[in-house]
């Protein structure tokens, strides 16, 4: 039964992320898309609760917990990167030299921030997937991992890249290959959630315990 609720949970989860990825790009309905990722990492935070008992590792859970809760944080972050950077530019137009400064250096602590907490995530959730893709056999939870770094990894180096020189075009081509790369991870997340199996049962182990 934990099983079957957990393939349900993680299979919409992700397919709730994937959707949010769309929208959040949308003017009109970025709100609608936020709230669609945040269902979708609750979804997945419940079936790795699951899963963690269906295959006795309990770390598993807590690794997706921390990565996601990660996650959630590294958007907190963008958000006040992305903010900082807009009305550093008003100011800079009504002469506001000071709040300037001020933003600006908020900006590149939101930066810091947001590349330490985004690769911290990115690790623990290749470790939960790695483990899953072990624990149950499914090989594309692995390679969906592999594509979360990735994607982890060209949005750093998109947001480190100048923006007022010639590699502000590569910056922004970075930028778009890490949202395709969560993307892509995300929905062969949900591929790999409805591939999931029951765990093949195995001999007990002989105990270690000294007599």
């Amino acid at each position: 039964m934990e099983l079957s609720t957990a393939k349900s949970l993680g299979f919409w989860g992700s397919v709730a992320s994937v959707a949010g990825s769309f929208l959040c790009f949308i003017p009109v309905l970025n709100l609608l898309g936020f709230d669609l990722m945040l269902v979708g990492a609750v979804l997945l935070l419940i079936a790795f609760y699951d899963l963690s008992r269906v295959y006795g590792d309990r770390g598993m859970f807590l690794y997706a917990l921390e990565a996601i809760v990660l996650a959630v944080l590294s958007w907190f972050f963008f958000l006040v990167l992305i903010l900082a950077l807009a009305f550093s530019r008003l100011g800079a137009m009504v002469g506001a030299q000071k709040a300037v400064k001020t933003l600006v250096e908020t900006s590149d602590i939101a930066l810091i921030f947001l590349i330490v907490v985004a690769l911290a995530s990115a690790l623990l959730w290749y470790e939960v997937l790695r483990t899953l893709s072990a624990r149950s056999g499914v090989e594309p939870f692995r390679w969906s991992a592999v594509l979360y770094v990735i994607g982890a990894v060209a949005l750093i180096a998109g947001l480190l890249l100048p923006s007022k020189t010639m590699l502000a075009d590569i910056g922004i081509l970075a930028l778009f290959a890490s949202w395709f790369a969560y993307l892509l991870s995300y929905t062969l997340l949900a591929f790999s959630f409805s591939s999931l199996k029951p765990p093949v049962t195995q001999a007990p182990l002989e105990s270690t315990k000294p007599a």
